[in-house]
């Protein structure tokens, strides 16, 4: 479960910041909000309500700083031959692509640049390794909670592994195979001939990228800067997290340096060092660098890419070496390119535009290859002239037409009508879900990032309700937090706060709301297999429904009740609005911390502190309380 470890900031030196902020950006308008709120228009079913009383509470200060440093761990050896999970591997002449919206994987001919055959593997893959003899490739299943076994010989797949809840990454010895299961957790561990799972081992947050060397299993952590060590010589030990960036996330790739003496993860920093969350100042796209003879960040070896290319990037997201080591490309994710830095110099040689939001990248001999997720095609880079001498199309991706382009527009950075090219939707809401950040450049104060399932039915939109229209929200966020020229361009102005029906203004922005509306939330690792609720959950689901701990305003279906409540001064924040929108509760096992303003990171903390809104624990004994928990966390 998301749970990100931040430390309290009650000092005077948070709140002059925050004042100091708050003053300089909203002073100018401050009456004319004012009067535009007042005057806000009511829409049927949504504002006709008496705003609840405003009620006295305990102030606590925003948590934005991590507080929390891992024990330093012991030096490894230089790790050689070592795998990584990657959407693209090589054995032979073969590469295998993972195509994730088309639930399959491609078999490519590199020796005449050729499509041999697509295998359909199951839902949602996300990695690909394959054993040392070259034999079978093996496909980590997230949608399925499974590992797909490929007879690379037969080309064809030859069975399904259950494996734990939302499996990233998949590396294996040719013994054991080892996958990273996002959802719960756990790094499982199976036995490829027997398939029986040999160990489950618990992990820090969002286990997701690995790499596999000699007797070490390396593992990121998707939302922070963590990456944990495993050793796996024979009964796997976890020895303990490198904090590697303490600002660190979206980390979906680890690689090996040709020596094994670093490891290389390119992500995004989020600047939660710093007092707040500014997305003009806090956005980050680097290459982190894990020394392994001290297993610490080298932060002299850190690339910032935006510092050392003359164009801005979003979304570093997988890498790969020359064999000599002296050139590294990253793809960036959100700008439809790939980088070439020269290690040495630390500059960047070359960038290359490839296709719709690349995520994989490999080498081979002369060229690199790239896999662009949302066009279903391969890039093919020469090295000496590092330009694209070959596009091949490894899939035709089944998706609607619009939700298509609109889950392109959803991750593109590199358009001046979407961002600066710093930040896309995905950056915030990769797969819909949210980056666990509390940021402070909205209008109307600090705001916890949401996850986007199901957000389409859920109106009024963002935690002020102020938004009738996804479409306003969408193209607000665009113009003002992403820095966009917005999507609508039809000669009229476009103003989020007004009543206007902006749907049909901008065929693009439909189809982006489109996509979003399709989102659902993630399933939740509490859950049995088929579905059903522990018995815990079920005593929570009886006080829940009963409404005896006062959850009357999370009404089932939807878990909202699609109204505003006056909460001011529930958490120490700085607000223009006083009323906050309901939000749902499904999918809440994945969007720590929690309230508007991110002030508490857990559950358990949202029900037991000084909240007469939120705290009902001292109503429950100590075993209702774990078993409403436990209720909340199935949704």
């Amino acid at each position: 479960m998301k749970q990100l470890l931040y430390g309290w900031t009650a000092i005077v030196l948070v709140m002059g910041a925050l004042l100091l902020y708050t003053t300089g950006i909203f002073a100018e308008d401050t009456a004319s909000r004012t009067a535009s709120q007042t005057a806000f228009p009511t829409y049927e079913g949504i504002h006709e309500f008496a705003p609840t009383a405003t009620r006295e509470i305990t102030p606590v200060p925003l948590a934005l700083t991590p507080i929390s440093t891992p024990q330093p761990l012991p030096g490894l050896p230089a790790l050689t031959n070592s795998q990584s999970s990657k959407m693209l591997a090589i054995t032979g002449e073969t590469l295998i692509t993972v195509n994730p919206d088309s639930d399959s994987v491609t078999l490519v001919n590199l020796g005449d640049k050729t499509i041999m055959t697509e295998i359909s593997v199951g839902d949602d893959p996300r990695s690909v390794a394959i054993t040392p003899d070259g034999t079978t490739a093996l496909v980590a299943l997230r949608g399925d909670n499974a590992v797909a076994i490929v007879d690379l010989a037969a080309q064809s797949l030859d069975r399904i592994v259950s494996v734990g809840h939302m499996p990233y990454g998949v590396v294996t010895d040719g013994r054991r195979v080892f996958v990273s299961c996002f959802g719960d957790d756990t790094i499982v561990v199976f036995d490829l001939q027997t398939d029986e799972e040999l160990y489950r081992l618990a992990v820090p947050d969002a286990p997701a990228a690995m790499v596999l060397g000699e007797d070490w299993l390396l593992s990121t952590h998707f939302y922070s800067g963590l990456v944990t060590v495993i050793n796996v010589s024979r009964t796997p030990v976890v020895v303990g997290s490198a904090n590697v960036e303490p600002d660190g996330e979206l980390a979906g790739a680890i690689v090996l340096s040709p020596d094994g003496e670093r490891a290389y993860i390119p992500q995004q920093r989020t600047g939660l060092s710093l007092i707040s969350l500014q997305y003009m100042q806090d956005w980050f796209p680097v290459v982190s660098v894990l020394d392994m003879a001290t297993m610490t960040g080298d932060r002299d070896a850190r690339m910032t890419i935006s510092m050392i290319d003359s164009e801005t990037a979003n979304m570093p997201f997988d890498a790969a070496f020359d064999d000599r080591g002296e050139t590294l490309y990253v793809v960036l994710a959100g700008n439809d390119a790939i980088v070439a830095i020269d290690l040495e110099n630390e500059s960047v040689l070359a960038r290359v535009p490839v296709g719709a939001n690349p995520r994989g990248i490999t080498i081979d001999g002369a060229y690199v290859y790239v896999l662009n997720t949302l066009d279903g095609t391969l890039s093919v880079i020469d090295t000496a002239s590092l330009q694209v001498v070959d596009t091949l199309t490894v899939t035709q991706i089944p998706m609607d037409p619009i939700l298509l382009q609109g889950k392109i527009l959803f991750h593109r950075a590199d358009a001046p009508i979407m961002s600066d090219g710093a930040i896309s939707c995905a950056t915030c809401h990769f797969d819909g879900g949210n980056d666990g950040r509390t940021w402070i450049n909205f209008r109307s104060g600090p705001r916890n990032t949401p996850s986007l399932g199901n957000l389409s039915q859920t109106a009024p939109f963002h935690w002020a309700g102020d938004m009738p229209q996804l479409q306003d929200s969408i193209e607000d966020t665009i113009r003002h937090v992403m820095l966009g020229d917005g999507l609508i361009n039809d000669g009229e102005a476009f103003d989020a706060t007004i009543e206007q029906d902006d749907a049909g203004r901008s065929a693009d922005l439909d189809a982006l709301v489109a996509y979003v509306e399709s989102l659902e939330p993630w399933p939740s690792p509490y859950l049995a297999d088929d579905g059903t609720l522990s018995d815990a959950a079920q005593r929570g689901m009886q006080m829940f429904i009963s409404g005896s701990p006062g959850c009357g305003c999370h009404v089932p279906p939807l878990y909202t009740d699609l109204q505003l409540h006056n909460l001011t001064g529930a958490a120490f924040s700085l607000e223009v609005f006083e009323d906050f929108d309901t939000p749902t509760l499904r999918g809440l096992w994945a969007s720590a911390p929690y309230m508007h303003d991110g002030v508490a990171q857990t559950l358990e903390e949202v029900l037991t502190r000084t909240d007469p809104v939120h705290s009902v624990a001292d109503n429950l004994t100590e075993q209702e309380l774990a078993d409403l928990v436990a209720f909340l966390l199935s949704l």
